[in-house]
Formats: C-alpha cells, structure tokens, sequence
C-alpha cells in the first residue's frame, strides 16, 4: 500500500515526526505494505471513524478532493461549526480549541487554493472566501471572542480575499461598487479601503462613489417610497 506511510503520520504524528517516530512509522509501513490492501484500508478507516477530529479532518479530505465549489462551502460548515460559547466553566479555553481547530482544518482548503493547480479559478476562489467571512461572521454571533482568538484565522482569510479581489476581471465600475457595498457591510472582515491597498484608478472610481453618496439625501428607511410620495403630494395615507 504505497500511501501507508504518509497516512501513518497524518493519524497521529505531530509534524514534523521525531526519529524514533519515523522509526515506527517505517515498521509499521512495513508490515502494513505486506498485507492485503483491502484489509489495511479497512483498518485505517476503522481508526479515523473512532476519533472524531480525526473523521473530521478525513471529511474535509475528501470534500476537498472533489474539486466541487458546493462541496468547498461543504468544508466551511465542517471546519467552523455553530456552538454556543457566550458564558461558563473554561470558555475561553473552548474558545481557544474552536479557532485552532478550524485554523487546522481550513489549513487543507488553503493548500488547495494557493496550489498553482487549484481546482478553483480565481474567482470562484472569491466567492469561496466570501462564504467564509460569512461564515465567520455567523457563528461569531453565538461565540464570545473577545479574546481574539480568530484573528489568526481572519487574517489569513483576509491576505487570500484581497489578493484574489486584485485579480478579479471586473470592470473598475464594478470593483469600486463592490468596495463600497462591502465597506461596512461585515463586523469582521478587511477594512475598505485601508487594506486593500488600491491602486490609484480604483481608489479614484471608489472616491467617486463615496462623495456621490454623501451628497444623496437620507431617506427614512422605515417608509417606503410609495407611501413618501403620497405624503409629499399631500393625499391621504
């Protein structure tokens, strides 16, 4: 079974492995390739089934693997999970576990994405990391995080987002229109226009726009236009 060995550290091994590790990895490996592959698979698939952040990690293999936009959004759910962690015995240590886990876990995704042959193209790898600072952004609603612990997390996220934005082939109209839609519209995410570091055209374009919004007349966002329209034309409501 050629992929013994690199399974055999992947289980358990801290990487990178000590010498008496590699040591019984080799045996092992050993033993393992003189079996029948069909017999060592099911092995290797019973110990992954009875460790959970083992089957986990396993999951997002395979969802990664597939090369699918849908099953990649797949791996967001996996990797940042809902829980409730507002308040109680060792919170921040929970914390703490839920980042590095799916810090851990969204390493794969980022291996993929940064692979010159990346299943995705860049703009599919756009979205996909728009999907995760919504994702972000949604269980942080029920996670306490004043501690910080995501910012690891969200700086890695936010270095590939602003890259892959650069790289977009979108009109400079279009750019300018996504940074203003975007520039308050998340709690975490990339400050606009600050981390974007744009170049002098679009910051230019998204000048532009800002100015033009300022100028524009708040409008109640309780009342519809019809019903303003019928109040400044004096009818009855």
């Amino acid at each position: 079974m050629p992929a013994a060995n690199t399974i055999l550290q992947d289980l358990t091994m801290p990487k990178p492995p000590s010498a008496t590790q590699i040591k019984s990895i080799q045996q092992l490996t050993d033993y393992f390739n003189q079996q029948p592959p069909e017999q060592v698979a099911e092995w290797f698939a019973q110990t992954i089934i009875a460790d959970t952040q083992l089957k986990k990690k396993w999951q997002i293999h395979l969802l990664l693997a597939s090369g699918s936009p849908a099953n990649y959004k797949k791996v967001l759910t996996q990797a940042l999970p809902k829980k409730v962690l507002v308040h109680g015995p060792n919170m921040w240590s929970k914390v703490g576990k839920y980042f590095d886990d799916a810090s851990k876990l969204l390493a794969f995704a980022f291996e993929k994405l940064d692979a010159d042959n990346s299943p995705l193209n860049n703009e599919q790898q756009f979205e996909w990391l728009m999907q995760a600072f919504e994702r972000l952004s949604l269980v942080l609603g029920t996670i306490n995080d004043s501690g910080g612990y995501r910012l690891e997390l969200e700086e890695q996220l936010s270095e590939r987002l602003i890259s892959r934005f650069h790289q977009l082939e979108w009109p400079l109209a279009k750019k300018a229109e996504w940074l203003q839609e975007h520039q308050y519209k998340y709690d975490v995410f990339p400050y606009i226009p600050e981390h974007f570091a744009l170049p002098a055209e679009l910051a230019a374009a998204f000048d532009q726009l800002e100015k033009a919004q300022k100028t524009q007349p708040d409008e109640p966002s309780n009342v519809s236009m019809a019903l303003l329209k019928r109040l400044n034309n004096g009818d009855d409501a």
